[in-house]
């Protein structure tokens, strides 16, 4: 087994970037991935961790995936795309215009709560769906066997970090409680991803289309519907490559 695909996502529900490596802290988290957030509510700066319902996500915003945003220079200036309007640079510390554009357009798709973008460098504090964060992987053998019944199903509707081949479909479930080795880093399977309504969102046209909820226990047997699985790392941390090999050293 090996590394596919690496992927991280800055802002939480939004835009993806595809890496040929990505670097994984002493904290178990992927550099730059989950760093920012848009919150719903007050204009105040809280890294508390707080459920996903806190921010605008995809499980109940889900034409937010019709927004394109990304990083340019670290996490300094972002590139903003909202359907039907020119693509526009912001600085993250000016983020009053990136709220306003946003917030626009929401309103007219009938979301009309006040939100405000946060960030941060902070290697502990990330915007993950869980509290204790994490590393996420699924199996291009699960990706082709939910292929095979439901159509067109882009792989960022899971937003998983990893992904492996030479996996038998949904055969990564099963590795909970063992230990794996990733290049030369360490990690326990933690648990099953529980998934919610946010993988039926078609990322592309920003509505729900597909009833995955409902498929996947029937294909994988796990009542909770469940996708793809959390690592925690018990090693050091260290870089992750595309290419690398997979290994359960714990089975």
């Amino acid at each position: 087994m090996k590394i596919t695909n690496i992927y991280r996502y800055p802002i939480k529900s939004f835009s993806k970037e595809e890496k040929n490596e990505v670097e994984i802290t002493d904290f178990n988290r992927i550099v730059g991935d989950r760093i920012a957030a848009f919150k719903i509510g007050e204009n105040t700066k809280n890294y508390e961790w707080l459920p996903k319902k806190n921010y605008l996500s995809l499980m109940h915003v889900p034409h937010i995936s019709k927004i394109k945003i990304k990083y340019i220079d670290s996490i300094n200036k972002l590139s903003i795309k909202i359907p039907d309007r020119k693509e526009f640079l912001v600085n993250s510390s000016n983020k009053l215009k990136m709220e306003s554009e946003i917030s626009d357009y929401l309103s007219k798709n009938k979301f009309e709560k006040d939100f405000n973008f946060i960030s941060t460098n902070d290697d502990e504090i990330s915007f993950h769906d869980t509290k204790d964060g994490g590393i996420s992987l699924h199996s291009t053998g699960s990706e082709k066997e939910l292929e095979m019944n439901l159509n067109d199903i882009e792989r960022v509707r899971f937003r998983s970090n990893l992904i492996i081949d030479s996996c038998k479909p949904f055969e990564e479930l099963k590795w909970v409680g063992k230990t794996i080795m990733i290049s030369s880093l360490k990690f326990k399977v933690a648990k099953t991803i529980t998934r919610c309504a946010a993988v039926n969102c078609n990322p592309s046209k920003g509505i729900y289309d597909k009833n995955i909820l409902k498929l996947l226990p029937e294909l994988n047997g796990i009542q909770e519907p469940s996708f793809g699985i959390k690592l925690k790392l018990i090693s050091k941390g260290g870089i992750i490559k595309k290419g690398d090999p997979v290994k359960i050293i714990n089975p």
